[in-house]
């Protein structure tokens, strides 16, 4: 099951419904504005407690990392101020989760963005996965993480970022959730990483079908049904409000399963009309709850 995706370093017309833009985002206004700094080199991101988190509590939480689409800010991101409900705040104070929400930096494309492939260098300016691996170190250095149980997810090119460290990051992310995002290249790493993805049939920016710049919904899934040692026999597919589809492939190494939910008719958005009555967010966090860095959590 060999798949090539073209990778592009052109997503400008990604998630950019903020006008955010030029990277300068108020992210410091916001409660819960914290830095990482390493070897010099400073990075944002926001990051949200449950109301009654106490820095005592001996409980390690789980964490979430959501990141942002192109163009875009953590603050807005944090409140769904940008193109859907991505604020998590019910599922950190219903269920007790920490999430964080980093900043992309501006690079060459002029617009605060991810890259999601490992580059190699030790800095957290130029390796989004190094950053991505020392935003978890911060973070855990001043809380009560469950390191077991630490999460990506994403928007549009965040969503590239949540897959890019579903791959090369799979050591510490136990599962990843994907809102209207594509995988760009391959996974050098051979973690079994969990995955759920969310996608509409006419999104106008990464298409559902593929195009000459990224790979289609199902060429992503099909990687990830092999990657995860995933039987052919393991799927089954539900007709949900008869707008949305949900594709399951389960029984896959370490227990792990990939689910897909498709929604007819849906656009480049973070999802947010209840599907058989549960919020997407709800049904992102079910299935990555039901997983540990070491497989399904019984």
């Amino acid at each position: 099951s060999t798949m090539t995706i073209v990778s592009t370093v052109f997503f400008n017309t990604i998630g950019c419904s903020s006008s955010e833009t030029n990277g300068s985002c108020d992210n410091s206004s916001m409660d819960g504005y914290q830095t990482v700094t390493v070897d010099g080199e400073t990075r944002e991101y926001i990051l949200e407690l449950p109301d009654n988190y106490d820095s005592a509590s001996t409980e390690p939480l789980p964490l979430i990392l959501n990141f942002h689409g192109n163009g875009g800010c953590a603050d807005n991101f944090s409140q769904g101020r940008e193109d859907g409900p991505s604020g998590l705040s019910d599922i950190v104070n219903n269920h007790n989760v920490i999430v964080a929400y980093p900043q992309g930096v501006v690079r060459v494309k002029g617009a605060a963005e991810w890259d999601p492939g490992d580059n190699g260098t030790s800095s957290i300016i130029d390796n989004d996965v190094y950053f991505g691996q020392q935003l978890i170190a911060d973070i855990a250095a001043n809380h009560s993480i469950d390191l077991t149980r630490v999460y990506a997810t994403g928007y549009s090119n965040g969503g590239m970022m949540a897959y890019g460290l579903a791959c090369e990051l799979g050591g510490e992310i136990a599962a990843a959730g994907i809102m209207s995002g594509i995988m760009l290249g391959t996974c050098a790493q051979d973690y079994i990483t969990p995955i759920i993805h969310f996608h509409g049939t006419a999104d106008d920016a990464l298409p559902y079908e593929g195009n000459q710049e990224y790979a289609s919904v199902s060429e992503v899934i099909s990687f990830w049904v092999a990657h995860n040692e995933i039987p052919e026999e393991g799927l089954t597919t539900t007709l949900n409000n008869g707008l949305v589809t949900q594709d399951v492939y389960s029984g896959g190494a370490e227990d792990s399963s990939v689910v897909l939910y498709t929604t007819l008719g849906g656009g480049h958005v973070w999802f947010g009309e209840d599907i058989e009555g549960q919020s997407p967010n709800d049904i992102l966090w079910d299935f990555l709850s039901g997983y540990h860095i070491n497989g399904r959590i019984q």
